[in-house]
């Protein structure tokens, strides 16, 4: 993933606007069916905008890796300008424009100053990229030269090579299993005509949500989402991404010559809509999630020494996304790490005590303020919503029933969904021979909790 930024950077601070009571959302759809997301921001003379098409690489095909390319060639020049003019035009304005590719979907990103004599020429500018992008030969040829030499480096990182078997472990043959960059052989092929078919399908007005947060009125707002998307055909949204298959229970083992083992272990969690998403989310906070308050981290490093750090994620998206945890250690201590492993995930079935729950709930809220204390966080905040299809009350809704969720009604999702004995795993390093015994880690002196 590349995030291209063009122009200058705004020397001003993005801090501006606290989600609260007071922060008022409103959605519509533009002519051509684009899904808008709006809050009103007057704190800075500033707007961001957040475009985002159902266009990840889970709608690469045969060749995985067009998502891809197709995201970073979007702001690479237009019709009228090459990309060098087009960078100038964008510096000239301090306009930052970014592109990022993920699994579920492809997102633009922009952001600038709303004077009158810069924001128009900055709409006209973007517009130009995203509804008539130059698609080029030359660009094309270069950014697959980038991507492959990237490929390639990844063979030599442990951690992205063991991340990228787990994937394709826990979801098989389903898009999901793919690196969202694509794979080496198929970028190889990847020709000009693959990148133009993708942006003719999935880059249509009825395929994207529109997030704007900033200084800009409503009617400023609604004449911006016309202004950037409505330029393209209007289309059809992308059909349902198909079905996950919940995976067999299984262990990979693959040799590799390092001195750390990489474990990622896990199981298919919920997707984003699934009402059991937030007791969950809180769930893995307490597992792993957290940090140095963790289960896991307090369990497996700072009693026994085993690893440096052990993790968990939640990741929803349109399909179950994982739940899942990684951890490295040496390759005599991966049998002992992973007993300690089970044992926490089986007392997390066992019991979650009040007081625990009352830390790591009052943590979760804490944080959450924080993440959405920008112009920026709120604008991808909204993007989420408007992608997910998520109510429009859902910054307010999930501090609130973070808050309302008691002890009985967490332990039963989570004895609903955390199933131990199912778990996908996946261990890179080198093979354990039968003389080696764990070894405890010098770890350094625990954290101190805030």
């Amino acid at each position: 993933m590349r995030s291209l930024l063009i122009g200058l950077v705004l020397c001003v601070s993005v801090t501006s606007l606290p989600v609260n009571a007071t922060l008022q959302i409103e959605s519509w759809q533009t002519p051509k069916g684009a899904k808008v997301l709006y809050a009103y921001a007057p704190e800075l003379p500033m707007v961001d905008v957040r475009i985002v098409f159902d266009a990840g690489s889970a709608r690469d095909t045969d060749k995985k890796g067009v998502a891809h390319l197709t995201s970073q060639l979007i702001g690479q020049g237009d019709a009228q300008r090459d990309e060098e003019r087009f960078a100038e035009e964008s510096e000239g304005l301090g306009l930052q424009f970014s592109t990022q590719a993920f699994k579920d979907m492809a997102v633009i990103n922009i952001r600038s100053l709303t004077r009158p004599d810069v924001l128009q020429p900055a709409l006209a500018l973007s517009a130009s990229a995203i509804n008539q992008p130059l698609l080029s030969e030359s660009v094309l040829k270069r950014e697959k030269a980038q991507l492959l030499t990237r490929l390639e480096a990844k063979q030599q990182s442990a951690s992205a090579l063991a991340r990228d078997a787990f994937w394709v472990q826990l979801y098989g043959k389903h898009p999901y299993a793919y690196a969202s960059e694509g794979r080496f052989d198929d970028v190889k092929q990847i020709q000009i005509s693959d990148i133009k078919d993708f942006y003719r399908q999935y880059y249509v007005a009825a395929n994207a949500v529109i997030a704007i947060v900033g200084q800009v009125d409503k009617a400023s707002a609604q004449a911006m989402a016309v202004q950037l998307v409505d330029g393209l055909p209007e289309g059809k949204a992308a059909p349902s991404v198909s079905l996950v298959t919940r995976p067999m229970a299984s262990v990979k083992k693959i040799d590799y010559p390092a001195s750390q083992t990489q474990v990622l272990m896990g199981q298919l969690g919920v997707n984003r809509l699934d009402n059991d998403y937030i007791p969950l989310y809180v769930a893995n906070h307490i597992l792993g999630g957290s940090g140095f308050a963790s289960r896991l981290m307090e369990e497996v490093r700072e009693k026994r020494g085993l690893v440096y750090g052990v993790s968990s994620a939640l990741i929803p998206m349109r399909q179950p996304g994982p739940w899942m945890l990684s951890l490295q250690t040496s390759s005599q201590n991966v049998p002992e790490a992973l007993k300690v492993v089970r044992e926490t995930l089986a007392g997390l079935l066992v019991d979650i005590p009040e007081a625990e729950l009352t830390e790591h709930k009052d943590n979760i809220i804490g944080s959450f303020a924080l993440e959405i204390d920008s112009n920026k966080d709120i604008v991808g905040y909204l993007a989420m919503m408007g992608f997910y299809q998520l109510p429009l009350t859902w910054m307010q809704d999930f501090p609130a029933r973070v808050a309302a969720l008691d002890r009985q009604q967490l332990l039963t999702v989570v004895r609903r969904h955390l199933q131990p004995d199912q778990w996908t795993s996946v261990l890179l390093g080198k093979p354990l021979g039968d003389q080696e015994k764990a070894t405890p880690l010098s770890v350094a002196p625990k954290e101190v909790r805030h």
